[in-house]
């Protein structure tokens, strides 16, 4: 997976177990993950194996990813905000209309299609 990943011109992200490792510091790391696939536009390739599993809450977050494309309720609404504000004139420029879910649509698929 890392001779590919190096290969493809990706980078890889990989959590950093530790003690007191736990969901609210995984949904952390997922916002830095986001924020270089979506706003960044880096693609990562998001290495996540069952040594990682810490808490079971972990792989309903990594099963929100794989299904709608980012985890609900990752940001809050002001970093939200933030998110749409940076990436409002690509998202325009790339077809979607001036409203904010159409321009938050538009960095999810983004984040889903740079994320593998």
């Amino acid at each position: 997976t890392r001779l590919a990943t190096f290969s493809a011109g990706c980078e890889i992200f990989e959590i950093k177990l530790s003690r007191g490792y736990n969901e609210s510091s995984f949904r952390e790391d997922l916002k830095i993950v986001y924020n270089k696939l979506g706003i960044e536009n880096k693609k990562i390739v998001f290495m996540f194996g069952d040594q990682h599993v810490a808490e079971e809450g972990f792989l309903e977050l990594i099963n929100n990813m794989l299904t709608t494309g980012i985890v609900p309720a990752l940001f809050a609404d002001e970093e939200r905000e933030a998110i749409i504000g940076n990436i409002r004139e690509e998202a325009m420029k790339n077809g979607a209309s001036p409203a904010k879910e159409s321009i938050w649509q538009y960095f999810v698929t983004k984040c889903s299609v740079n994320l593998h």
